[in-house]
């Protein structure tokens, strides 16, 4: 057999672009993304969440990974529309054109419980992807040499002379290099997997002010203060109601304060010899 032709979503951004780097030694990659790639040697389909997708345009693709997420921009109305039903509409296109395999990249924010609008989105999605016979991936907080997302963020707060503490917020965090062979893991046994919700992270959550430590370039803990999240997140509300942009939503402060507190799926990956590395194992020391 050939090697598969794998589709990816949202194959332009942080967390996608990685899952195209490590894919791309697995099997022929097809992006699907609103706008061209700008490496011209990928093979790219144009595809948005918020609009239809004929079941052809994924006939001959074999694996469908879907990391594509409209963050902000829009009211919780209108991003339900853009990425949940537009995720329902994808996955269902991909299974009447019989891609075999199903997976979405959803996050460690989605769990029962969860208040936050992002990780209840994500739930929404989850489910129509495990009815499906899928698989879903709960990344943890996704960090390397050159963080993006949430992580970029945290790595320029950690620049403060003081860091704030949240006495809640204590998260599950990934390398980006143990993604891919951990999504190899999965799509070799994909069968055995179907309609399971795996966790993408080292298995100890990790203090706010610890993260800092780690992704911060000098690798020293600066002093903190307890600093209440609530205010914060109703100013911070009250603000992108103003159409102000904000560098952190309110939304994702309160993912940060209320995380999920387990990791699903741990013993399937721990059966495929799959570990993730601890966040001070995976960033050097600074030299003295």
């Amino acid at each position: 057999m050939g090697s598969p032709r794998i589709a990816i979503t949202g194959a332009t951004g942080y967390l996608g672009s990685i899952l195209v780097q490590h894919m791309s030694q697995y099997g022929q990659v097809v992006a699907l993304t609103r706008s061209r790639p700008v490496d011209e040697t990928l093979e790219w389909r144009h595809f948005e969440l918020d609009e239809p997708i004929e079941a052809s345009s994924l006939a001959d693709v074999d694996i469908l990974i879907h990391a594509a997420w409209v963050l902000s921009g829009k009211d919780t109305g209108e991003l339900w529309q853009q990425n949940v039903v537009g995720s329902r509409r994808l996955v269902e296109a991909a299974s009447v054109a019989g891609v075999g395999r199903i997976i979405f990249i959803s996050s460690m924010s989605a769990y029962f419980g969860t208040r936050q609008t992002y990780g209840l989105m994500k739930l929404a999605v989850e489910r129509t992807v495990l009815d499906m016979g899928g698989i879903v991936i709960r990344p943890g907080l996704v960090y390397g040499d050159s963080p993006g997302g949430m992580a970029g963020t945290l790595r320029t707060l950690s620049k403060l002379p003081i860091w704030p503490r949240f006495a809640s917020a204590k998260l599950f965090l990934v390398h980006d290099g143990d993604i891919g062979p951990a999504m190899a893991a999965v799509i070799d046994d994909y069968d055995r997997m179907s309609s399971e919700t795996i966790g993408f992270a080292n298995p100890t959550p990790l203090d706010l002010s610890s993260i800092l430590t780690g992704l911060s370039l000098t690798r020293r803990r600066r002093p903190s203060v307890p600093t209440p999240a609530r205010p914060i997140i109703a100013v911070l509300r009250v603000l992108e109601g103003a159409g102000v942009p904000m560098p952190f939503r309110s939304d994702s402060l309160l993912g940060l304060i209320e995380a999920a507190t387990t990791l699903p799926g741990e013993n399937l990956m721990a059966q495929q010899h799959i570990a993730f590395r601890a966040l001070d194992e995976s960033v050097p020391r600074p030299s003295r």
